[in-house]
């Protein structure tokens, strides 16, 4: 017997540490634990399956009591007794429920809240559950042998004062490992006082209940052996019971509209996620309990804590950051303590001074610490050779790599994007280059180009990818949604009519708008003469709006492509070299004499996605089936994912910037961006409609054309308030709003501004306290500056990179609670007096500009590339002018997340400061060239006349052709 039940818990130690190990290693990456309320109760049912089902093992009843039952069917109406009898024991039951319910809810709390908690916390589980067995008056005991009553004093005091201290002195050095190994994504933890500082002390206390109900659990467990199965019983009634509760409360709290979503309804992702990490974490639990029957609470749980610690450094030293802790003295001496304190408490454990179990259990205790001793060793030879690894190679990263990449592409884009020296040849680059060919009057847009020294002819790669799944809409569709589009205004949409070469502007624009189509109708009519009648919806809202799911977008693309194939086999003498005067239907402009009424419209096709999330709905769908974004769930908003950049990064640094905007493989980034988050305007739809945006979302479909904003100058730059690059300040600097989204439910905590705002405070309190920060070497070439003083002060022999980073004004686009949430953080108090703006053209002062998406892409990027300053680009909105200004050749790119940030200002505020001067110089002399007026114009021209020809009932017959 004593042999079979050793098996036995061999056998449930095992399960339980491959367990907790799995839970641990997918606990960011499932929904199960965005939604602890749903995956607790799924848990709590199938281990209450599970118990009521080992309760009713024969094994586990007296003898008497099983073959009566076995041979009397009446005796099976003991087992409801029983379980009434379960039931109606108020102190335990009671106790054991509102104990599990109160745990499942401040775990919840805990999880919308992540952001301010402290890693670590679960390894005070053993000290707290040695607390209270401190305080119960009678030592645990399992009177299952005879010689297992002695008269000793077994109930002595010494021995659990000892692993209590022990084990708390290992739970600090646990958690003081985990902050020295956390990585974390930046999401802030509000300043001041607010509920979110409390989260420590929620996390602390349902670590206490997870003691109490274990410790009340190993009573019940090793009270009475020779009736295990009342126990069992118990545990079933109470599992299923807190799951009632819970249940109830869920349901109970989809009456309130912003709760419903998170509470009650699953996406299939979620679903998925809930029902496989539920029924391991019930595997998990059901192992637990069963060794509680034989082992001490404190020896289960101190295992279970070492799993978990060895998941978080495992997996920080994949992530290359945990050799940077053990280079430190304090982070060495931590992990001496963390290895050797929990030696120390096995073999406290080992010596059976705190448990109260009986010889034939002693037996196998040895065995279990020396299998945990050898396993805590071969971790320490994972672990250490990588410190040294480290200490061989290069300290600081460079980005010297991926720059002489990105130059090198540069340099061959370039080269093709003006290849072409006449009409002919730039008709025949023209069909190699997009296998069709060019639109009726291409003959004069080569002319205005030429006319205007357009460095770009021949490249406009992404007009062609932008307009490519319209050709699968036949025209009269097209048509048909684009009035369907100007006859709602409610969408925020404004509208361009060119009928007979001559312009105008529909009429239903909010004024506060209208002056964004009317430079679009400036910027038109130079060459309005040479296009086709046609009208155009433009959104007048920051956010881009056709979100096509990824099916219906394979299959777009598949059927343009077919239609392209169509004109691509027509003969040249088959060629209609102009576009069809008439079209049929011909367009309607019914709308232009409609009264207000039409204001009061809204289209079933459109659907307001605003302060809310999107990611599952708008961009999941836009991925395949197998991409990230619909096989993983990153909900930790505190951890970084390691992995999710790392196909657009290298050696630290951003390598791919069209793929760093593909949101496919970048899960995380739900909780990192405003527009992803809670967009302050968002009206959406999942159909292909023909909508004109300034800029979008990598996974959108609207399509891109040069922005009001940079061609009327709204963000002005002038030449003769810049400076020479020896003159600046080796200075970052930042000045703006906190317009990334609206601020609601704490989700400016999120936003990609807030974010650098924050991280740029830690450094200018670092610079408060050491008088200055040295992010550099040797730079002698320009003067320093203070943090918080934009005046110079003369030049030290020392390269110093000064930090003048700031919101400015007070926090509008927010709920109450949150503009003070804000205004507290960022501004020091709530009556403090937010900084005023400053003049734009103090930008040019510093070296180091950065630019960052606000509502949708930065108006301020084309003026930092003009000047003589080097820009710092994060943006997950890209532009028209995307494919002509390119990374590390005309600026600094930067991933989304920050945390290249510093590296490459460390590099180009120090030894790369010559090839930061480079940069900066390259990028202002291409921004003379290719991003004057002029040049939008150029491209303006070029994309309505490809558009006008996708709309024209002919276009599978129209094509240009130079005449020999």
């Amino acid at each position: 017997m004593a042999s079979s039940e050793r098996a036995l818990n061999a056998l449930a130690l095992f399960a339980l540490i491959v367990g907790n190990l799995n839970l641990q290693a997918r606990y960011s990456v499932s929904a199960a634990f965005d939604r602890p309320i749903h995956s607790s109760v799924a848990t709590l049912v199938f281990s209450g399956i599970v118990f009521l089902g080992i309760a009713k093992t024969p094994s586990l009843q007296h003898p008497e009591t099983w073959q009566r039952r076995h041979h009397d069917p009446a005796a099976w109406l003991d087992g409801l007794k029983n379980w009434r009898r379960c039931c109606s024991r108020p102190t335990t039951f009671t106790y054991l429920v509102v104990s599990i319910v109160a745990r499942v809810l401040l775990g919840w709390g805990t999880t919308r809240t992540i952001q301010c908690s402290w890693d670590g916390i679960y390894a005070f589980l053993p000290f707290l559950i040695a607390a209270c067995d401190h305080f119960h008056v009678r030592p645990t005991r399992l009177p299952r042998h005879a010689d297992d009553f002695d008269n000793g004093d077994i109930s002595t005091r010494s021995p659990v004062i000892r692993f209590t201290a022990l084990a708390l002195l290992w739970g600090f050095a646990v958690a003081r490992l985990c902050v020295l190994a956390e990585s974390t994504a930046g999401v802030i933890c509000p300043g001041g006082w607010c509920l979110e500082r409390l989260t420590p002390l929620v996390q602390l206390s349902t670590v206490l209940l997870d003691a109490v109900v274990i410790s009340q659990v190993a009573r019940l467990r090793q009270a009475n052996h020779d009736q295990a199965g009342s126990a069992w019983h118990l545990l079933g009634a109470v599992s299923w019971a807190s799951a009632g509760a819970l249940a109830f409360l869920g349901v109970w709290s989809c009456l309130d509209r912003v709760n419903a979503s998170a509470n009650v309804w699953l996406t299939p992702l979620e679903l998925r996620d809930v029902v496989l990490d539920s029924a391991l974490a019930a595997f998990t639990l059901v192992s637990g309990v069963s060794l509680l029957g034989s082992l001490h609470a404190n020896l289960v749980s101190l295992v279970a804590a070492a799993t978990t610690v060895s998941v978080l450094l495992l997996s920080r030293t994949f992530a290359g950051t945990l050799d940077v802790v053990w280079s430190s003295f304090a982070g060495f001496v931590t992990g001496l303590v963390v290895f050797v304190g929990f030696g120390a408490l096995l073999h406290l454990c080992r010596a059976n001074l705190i448990l109260g179990v009986s010889p034939v259990h002693r037996e196998y205790a040895p065995s279990l610490g020396r299998c945990c001793a050898y396993a805590a060793a071969a971790f320490l030879l994972v672990l250490f050779p990588a410190f040294f690894l480290r200490a061989q190679g290069p300290l600081d990263p460079s980005p010297a790599p991926v720059m002489a990449a990105g130059r090198a592409e540069s340099d061959a884009w370039l080269a093709s994007a003006a290849q072409s020296t006449s009409l002919q040849s730039a008709v025949e680059v023209y069909q190699q280059r997009y296998g069709l060919p060019p639109p009726p009057n291409f003959d004069k847009w080569h002319a205005f180009a030429v006319s205007v020294n357009s460095s770009v002819v021949d490249t406009f790669d992404q007009i062609n990818s932008d307009l490519l799944p319209f050709w699968a809409v036949p025209p009269a569709v097209l048509r048909e949604r684009t009035t369907h589009l100007l006859e709602h205004p409610s969408l925020s949409m404004g509208g361009l009519l060119i009928r007979g070469g001559q312009t105008s502007v529909s009429p239903h624009v909010h004024g506060t708008h209208r002056w964004m189509v009317d430079v679009v109708d400036e910027m038109v009519k130079p060459f309005s003469q040479w296009l086709p009648d046609m009208q155009l919806a433009f959104n007048l809202d920051d956010e881009c709006r056709i979100s096509v799911p990824a099916a219906d977008m394979v299959r777009l693309v598949d059927e343009a492509q077919a239609t392209r194939s169509r004109l691509r086999r027509q003969p040249k003498q088959g060629l209609v070299s102009l576009f069809t005067p008439a079209q049929n239907p011909p367009w309607n402009d019914g709308f232009l004499g409609a009264d207000e009424s039409i204001w009061g419209r809204w289209p079933d096709s459109f659907r307001v996605w605003s302060k809310g999330p999107i990611f599952s709905q708008l961009i999941a769908t836009t991925c395949p089936a197998d991409a990230s974004a619909n096989r993983v769930r990153w909900w930790d908003r505190k951890a970084s994912c390691e992995g999710c950049p790392s196909p657009h990064m290298e050696n630290g640094f951003l390598r791919n910037w069209t793929l760093s905007a593909d949101l496919c493989h970048q899960p995380d980034l739900e909780h990192l961006h405003g527009f992803l988050t809670s967009p302050s305007a968002m009206a959406a739809s999942r159909s292909l409609f023909p909508v004109f945006s300034q800029s979008r979302v990598h996974n959108f479909a609207d399509i891109l054309y040069p922005s009001p904003w940079s061609f009327n100058d709204k963000a002005p730059y002038e030449d003769d308030k810049d400076m020479p690059w020896e003159q600046k300040l080796n200075s970052v600097y930042w000045r703006g709003a906190s317009s990334d989204g609206f601020a609601t439910r704490g989700s400016w905590q999120m936003f990609l501004r807030a974010r650098f705002v924050h991280l740029a405070s830690t450094i200018q309190s670092t610079v408060r306290r050491h008088g200055v920060f040295r992010l550099v070497a040797r730079d002698p070439s320009g003067p320093s500056v203070d943090a918080t003083n934009p005046a110079p002060s003369p030049p030290t022999h020392l390269g110093l990179v000064a930090v003048n980073v700031s919101f400015v004004g007070s926090f509008s686009r927010c709920d109450g609670r949150d503009c003070g949430a804000e205004h507290t953080t960022f501004y020091g108090s709530p009556s403090a007096e937010p900084p005023a703006a400053l003049d734009f053209q103090e930008s040019w002062r510093h070296r180091h500009l950065v630019d960052l998406d606000g509502a949708a892409f930065s108006g301020r990027f084309l003026p930092f590339l003009r000047s003589a300053s080097l820009p710092y680009r994060a943006a997950l909105f890209r532009t028209w002018w995307e494919e002509r200004v390119h990374p590390w050749k005309h600026y600094v790119p930067l991933d989304l997340r920050l945390g290249d940030f510093w590296p490459a200002v460390n590099y180009f505020g120090g030894v790369g400061a010559t090839d930061a001067r480079e940069i900066a110089e390259a990028g202002r002399q291409w921004a003379r060239k290719a991003l004057r007026k002029e040049d939008m114009q150029v491209y303006m021209f070029r994309l309505l006349l490809e558009w006008g020809r996708i709309v024209d009932d002919e276009r599978e017959n129209l094509g240009f052709e130079v005449d020999m």
